[in-house]
């Protein structure tokens, strides 16, 4: 089974995504934060990743970005930022996001369409 870790914010987006994968026989593990998604990303070894920009604690998605793809043991992770900063896909695809979605304009199909994209 593959493991898919929603780091975001918004409980109720989080279950939402749960949801959305739970017929599609994928695990979600959720992370608040984005230091707890690192420390996660230790322990679940995810197959790919799920990240808003917009995070509390002191650390945005950008920032979690930049320490996957500078870690060689995360690198090869793909992540895909969901976010409704529209301005930011140049930005979030330079540091290396291999997919870019504004949740306000995205269907669920659409996100389970290109998770599962690249889990295959």
């Amino acid at each position: 089974m593959k493991t898919i870790l929603v780091i975001e914010d918004d409980t109720s987006l989080s279950q939402a995504y749960q949801e959305m994968f739970r017929s599609q026989d994928v695990s979600v593990v959720t992370a608040k934060t984005g230091q707890e998604g690192l420390s996660l990303i230790q322990t679940t070894q995810p197959d790919l990743i799920l990240l808003d920009i917009m995070l509390p604690g002191g650390m945005n998605g950008f920032d979690v970005l930049e320490k996957l793809k500078a870690d060689s043991t995360t690198q090869s992770i793909p992540v895909i930022v969901l976010t409704n900063l529209d301005s930011q896909a140049k930005t979030a695809t330079t540091v290396g996001a291999a997919g870019y979605l504004i949740k306000a304009n995205s269907t669920k199909d659409q996100i389970v369409k290109l998770v599962m994209g690249h889990l295959r």
